[in-house]
């Protein structure tokens, strides 16, 4: 339809194009009409929008201010013809299934929002993130189109001139145009900077522009600078900055022009804030900040843009030589130029740290060159220290070119779905500087690829830039390192293109690449890894020609450069000898801090307050993490452990090896010594052969030198343990992130309300990492557990014990284990009897029910609490057996009976042991009517009457000494002894005492023999 419409104007239609990323649409205008289209679908529908009679000359997208339109619509159309301003409202709906936010696009004619141009033709529009539409006119000013909902004499839209002083207008309004003979240089292109609330702009003369919005960007517009000769090779700072760049071929070469300016993020760079593009595809890099060095970012409110110069360029990329990885990539390797040809660029892209470029310097085909920035590993040579340093800091480029028809019109990156946005925004607000983002959370999250491709190729997809050239549309998807080491493990590729790969991205990154692929961590879209593939990133993980063996540091680098220097060296540290671990180790460390890193020392847990308000007691408690980002993370620490304890299990790797010593337990769990020397392995392991061949070299050098510290079986014992202790580390870090996944979707907040003051404050302020390590984190994990069982199995419980514990006990078992299931399996029979009161016989049965859970972890359970509620139900024979169970588990041996006890432990193990018979002696106490006040109120709470008739207070007295009685700890009889004697149970005490009361009465009277109630009691016995 679009073509069809171009050429029944014969082509000499206006015709423009370009892509709006926010909807995922393509458009183009032919004379008088809009088209626009789905450009990822390909599915040939296209939506057409006609105006009047005039040409469209400018089109822009924006986001529709909030209050103003209805809520369905969304964005806002911008339409610019040579004579009027035309808003027309933008409505997205999702598809059936909700994956598409974007599937169905309606245009709304706003017929109440069009105004007059006044004969300024517009040449383009930028928009801001808030809604500010600003349109560039070909007088050289610059507009703002304000529209309100339009009250009384107001009108809904109009355009308000922000570059124009009061004398220019007089002059507009004075002289006529027929009479002014200046030159006016119209702009041409306009790049809003969201992060630092500036614009650039560029002029058909190609002179650049600099105005600042205000620290917010609701200031007023104000010109800072305009550079006229920015682009002038023989202009110092062009081509002065670079002592290597090629000097000017002759006097009459063609002064290049510009073709595209780009905002640089603060995420690249604290100090250069936009970079350039010229037409022989050199790069200038521009600071808007007087001094180099000077950090201005994100709090760019404290330090406001005072010029525009440059402060470094960049060299154009090289035809005829490959500047790229070559596994599976397009190379330039294979265009053949002239020496003296140098790149005709006609337009360009750029963002996060890719940029796109159209050539066009080949006759016979154009084509697309890509540069991103190299992430192979930054290998040393053979130099000076200084020379090795700098050389180690050379920014580095991968170029790989694409021959294409046409040529290039406008590129804009593929965003993200708002979903998997808000994910990613959620995980690294607090950790890149998410915070002076605006929403979306999509342009946002485009950021963090200027991170490069090894920090986050675990968690972001594959960048895609959508492509709009004189042909149609091409989507171009970059590939990361972990897809080329993909595809080199899917087909039957030589080892030696997997060791080049090792080479060039270093053992450590390399490793961790296999364990993305062996574990399957990749982006969701690209997570369809098989089978064959996985086990073969497996094998080359736990390759020692490929990782490496664990070794002594700094014994290669001393013997070289001692050789190096002919047996004498002078000026260098000696480094004490430590072990150095391979690279699959360092692959591991690598892999595990990628995925822990945004979440590990920031607090979990935020305060959510009204908007203007500062006070604590007006916010809620929620968690920072999104349950999408948390059930990801969560999902991928899961998977990367469980890779790992499946090698371990099968004795993969070093694991087999050290486990084929014959110690493999004292080697994974313990902490004793590791191994020692000349265990060997009878198995197949690639590292017998490896570890085999260094043993004699051991030999021989101990009759040299003294022996090394460890042996390689030693280093290689000690790497196996490290790895046992990461892995741990990630399976307590999935549980806890699963543990707080069950608590979030249990609302939180709710839950915290049940913490004291103190609890809440620890909180607030409690950071991932001592949820995971610390006494503080399981300690609050333990109160949140608790809630959330009360949630279940309280007065109003929502479901049962056994539904919420096996989730707790599959997902979580280090924060929830056996013991604790018993422990609310008997709190919920507790509750259920505490209910039956007119049905005695079950509420025995449940009370039952109960003692044998708990008898069963004693000194697991709160018996302070759990034993109030069964003396509510005069269930004495738990109150009696559970703490003398317990009391007996702290003194297993009898020690302090046998009085073995270490003194330095004797009075820490009494005092335990005397709070839990408290827990008997106080329920006498409340029988006999001593502190009976204080324990209504808890009775009452239990739903329990707490009326007892003097029969059944006897009765149960009764209960309480004869189990007391027939529990052999004579430590406890004489706390039992004393306690009756206090409480006037003194017919009590010598009816049922027991055979130890006669020695314990005459011990007594030895110690009080001025009391006269002891010798009465001696001589009744």
């Amino acid at each position: 339809m679009l073509i069809e419409r171009y050429n029944t104007a014969a082509g000499e239609g206006t015709a423009l194009c370009g892509i709006f990323s926010d909807i995922h649409r393509a458009w183009a205008t032919v004379d008088n009409s809009f088209f626009v289209w789905h450009f990822d679908k390909w599915d040939g529908q296209c939506q057409e929008h006609n105006v009047d009679e005039q040409a469209i000359c400018a089109v822009g997208l924006a986001r529709a201010k909030s209050g103003i339109f209805i809520e369905a619509i969304q964005y806002l159309l911008v339409l610019a013809t040579p004579v009027e301003l035309i808003l027309v409202g933008a409505c997205c709906s999702a598809s059936a299934d909700g994956t598409d936010p974007y599937a169905e696009l309606s245009l709304q004619p706003l017929p109440e929002y069009m105004i007059a141009t006044d004969g300024v033709t517009m040449t383009c529009i930028t928009c801001t993130e808030k809604g500010q539409i600003f349109l560039a006119g070909r007088d050289g000013h610059i507009y703002e189109l304000q529209y309100t909902t339009g009250s009384g004499w107001r009108k809904r839209c109009r355009k308000v001139c922000l570059t124009t002083g009061i004398g220019s207008l007089l002059s507009r309004w004075v002289v006529p145009n027929t009479f002014k003979f200046s030159t006016v240089d119209p702009i041409v292109d306009m790049v809003m900077d969201e992060e630092r609330n500036t614009i650039y702009t560029r002029t058909e003369g190609m002179k650049m522009q600099l105005f600042d919005l205000g620290a917010n960007g609701d200031g007023p517009l104000t010109k800072i600078t305009e550079e006229k000769n920015i682009v002038d090779p023989l202009d110092a700072p062009y081509g002065g900055r670079r002592t290597n760049a090629p000097p000017p071929r002759t006097a009459r070469s063609p002064k290049p022009s510009i073709v595209c300016i780009s905002p640089l993020s603060a995420m690249e760079s604290k100090w250069l804030h936009a970079v350039v593009v010229l037409s022989d595809g050199k790069r200038l890099f521009l600071t808007t900040s007087g001094g180099i060095g000077s950090s201005v970012g994100l709090n760019s409110g404290l330090r406001r843009p005072t010029c525009l110069k440059i402060v470094a360029t960049r060299p154009s990329p090289p035809l005829g030589v490959g500047g790229g990885l070559t596994f599976g990539a397009v190379s330039a390797a294979g265009r053949v130029h002239p020496e003296d040809l140098a790149l005709k660029v006609e337009s360009a892209f750029y963002s996060a740290g890719a940029l796109i470029m159209s050539d066009s310097s080949a006759t016979a085909m154009s084509s697309l060159l890509a540069v991103q920035k190299g992430s192979a590993a930054q290998l040393s040579l053979p130099s000076t220290f200084g020379t090795a340093s700098r050389a180690s800091r050379a920014l580095r480029e991968t170029v790989s070119a694409l021959p294409v028809e046409g040529r290039m019109l406008c590129a804009s990156d593929v965003l993200p779905l708002p979903d998997a946005a808000y994910m990613l925004q959620s995980l690294y607000a607090d950790v890149e500087c998410f915070t002076g983002f605006r929403k979306p959370f999509e342009k946002a999250c485009i950021k963090l690829w200027a991170k490069g491709d090894l920090p986050t190729q675990h968690i972001l997809p594959r960048r895609r830039v959508v492509v709009f050239n004189t042909m149609g549309l091409m989507e171009v998807i970059f590939n990361r390192p972990v897809d080329i080491l993909r595809k080199l493990f899917d087909g039957n590729t030589l080892r030696s293109q997997i060791e080049e790969f090792f080479n060039r991205f270093g053992a450590g990154e390399a490793a961790a690449m296999c364990l993305m692929i062996a574990a399957k961590l990749l982006y969701a879209e690209d997570s369809l890894i098989s089978n064959s593939v996985s086990e073969k990133a497996a094998e080359a993980f736990e390759d020692p020609g490929l990782v490496g063996m664990p070794q002594i540091a700094g014994t290669t680098a001393l013997s070289n450069t001692r050789t190096q220097a002919g047996g004498f060296s002078m000026g260098q540290v000696v480094q004490e000898a430590e072990p150095l671990f391979s690279g699959a180790y360092e692959g591991l460390c690598l892999c595990s801090s990628r995925l822990l890193y945004p979440i590990w020392e920031f607090p979990i847990m935020v305060i959510r307050r009204p908007a203007g308000t500062n006070k604590c007691e007006d916010g809620v408690i929620v968690c920072r993490l999104s349950a999408g980002a948390m059930e990801i993370l969560e999902s991928k620490i899961h998977s990367l452990e469980t890779f790992l304890r499946s090698r371990r299990n099968k004795r993969r790797g070093l694991y087999g090896y050290v486990a084929g010593l014959g110690d493999s337990g004292s080697i994974l769990y313990k902490t004793g010594p590791i191994i020692g020397p000349g265990g060997h392995s009878n198995g197949r392991s690639p590292y017998n052969s490896q570890i085999q061949d260094m043993d004699p070299a051991d030999k021989s050098a101990s009759n040299k030198k003294p022996r090394l510290l460890y042996t390689s079986a030693e280093l290689a014992a000690m790497e196996v343990r490290a790895m046992e202790c990461l892995r741990r580390l990630l399976r307590r870090s999935g549980e806890a992130l699963f543990l707080l996944q069950l608590i979030c979707q249990h609302n939180v907040a709710r839950l915290a309300q049940t913490l004291g003051n103190d609890l809440h404050k620890k909180l607030v302020q409690l950071t991932f990492h001592q949820l995971v390590c610390s006494e503080d984190g399981d300690q609050l994990a333990m109160c949140l557990i608790s809630a959330l069982m009360e949630y279940y199995i309280g007065p109003e419980g929502r479901g049962t014990v056994e539904e919420i514990s096996t989730k707790l006990k599959e997902g979580c078992p280090s924060y929830f284990n056996e013991s604790d299931y018993k422990y609310y399996l008997a709190v919920e029979c507790l509750e259920r009897a505490a209910s039956m009161a007119n049905n005695p016989d079950e509420r025995d049965i449940l009370a039952r029910d109960a003692f044998n859970l708990l008898t069963k972890i004693p000194e697991s359970a709160d018996l302070s609490a759990i034993c109030k509620r069964f003396e509510n139900l005069r269930f004495y024979e738990a109150v009696v057996r559970l703490p003398l169970q317990k009391a007996q588990a702290l003194d297993s041996n009898a020690d302090i009976t046998n009085g073995q006890i270490d003194p330095r432990h004797h009075d820490t193990i009494m005092l335990q042991r005397e709070q839990c018979y408290e827990i008997v002696m106080n329920a006498l106490r409340t029988l006999k009517g001593v502190g009976h006040s204080r324990m209504q109120s808890a009775d009452k709470s239990s739903g329990v009457a707490t009326a007892v008739d003097p029969a059944s207070r006897t009765k149960y007295i009764k209960q309480i000494l004869q189990l007391s009685v027939q529990w052999p700890d004579t430590v406890f009889h004489e706390h039992l002894y004393k306690t009756l004697i206090e409480l006037g149970l003194e017919n009590e005490l010598l009816e049922y005492g027991g055979s130890d009361l006669a020695s314990f009465l005459q011990s007594a009277g030895r110690k009080h023999q001025g009391s006269g109630s002891f010798f009465s009691y001696i001589w009744s016995c």
